[in-house]
């Protein structure tokens, strides 16, 4: 009796599981009794490493061309205040340096005819007439107004302006030019002037002055 109740009971469970696959019913999920701590840990390292910093050397690293930018290349106003200001002319210290030659346009030359050694005497005359030009006209000769000449006169070299003048030895020549046209004049008062070098200035300077204002 026992094993009959037994394979009835056994039968009937075993149809029970046979009705519960068959039914199609999902298997009830087993119960999580997996503890907490068992789960995977994050990599946090990873995670930090992948976002990007405030220090990253990327962003920190500035454009090409930033700096040309920052600083730019000097410009020319620059260039014009390091540049040097012009100096004035400088003054005129002796009779001019260059074979005369007339004058193409309008002007005033003042050509004083010596000798090679001059004696005493004469020199004063010469002195006292490239004192009064050098004094009284630095403008004039620097401007080119006026030029101012010495003539040896007995040089061979110098025999045509000698001829061009007319002149004599020991002589004060005033060349007056307009367009080019010359106009000489011989200041034969420099001898009766001689001995008084004060008044040979002042007549020389009253002279020189009246033939460039002439041309004014």
């Amino acid at each position: 009796m026992k094993r009959i109740l037994v394979s009835v009971c056994a039968v009937i469970v075993t149809a029970s599981l046979l009705a519960g696959c068959s039914s199609g019913s999902p298997t009830p999920p087993l119960p999580d009794d997996t503890p907490q701590e068992d789960a995977l840990p994050v990599d946090e390292t990873q995670e930090e490493d992948a976002l990007p910093t405030e220090a990253s050397p990327q962003e920190s690293t500035p454009p090409a061309g930033a700096a040309e930018e920052v600083s730019p290349p000097p410009t020319s106003t620059a260039e014009e205040v390091s540049t040097p200001p012009t100096s004035p002319a400088e003054p005129v210290t002796g009779p001019s340096a260059e074979r005369y030659t007339p004058r193409n346009d309008d002007g005033v030359d003042v050509v004083y005819f010596e000798a090679k050694n001059p004696c005493a005497c004469m020199a004063k005359i010469g002195d006292a007439i490239e004192k009064t030009i050098l004094t009284y006209f630095q403008d004039e000769l620097q401007s080119g107004e006026l030029r101012y000449f010495v003539v040896v006169s007995n040089l061979p070299e110098n025999n045509d302006l000698v001829d061009m003048f007319d002149s004599q030895v020991f002589e004060l020549c005033i060349a007056e030019f307009q367009d080019g046209q010359m106009a000489t004049e011989a200041l034969a008062e420099i001898w009766i002037l001689k001995d008084s070098p004060s008044k040979l200035e002042d007549f020389v300077h009253t002279r020189v002055l009246s033939s460039l204002e002439a041309q004014r």
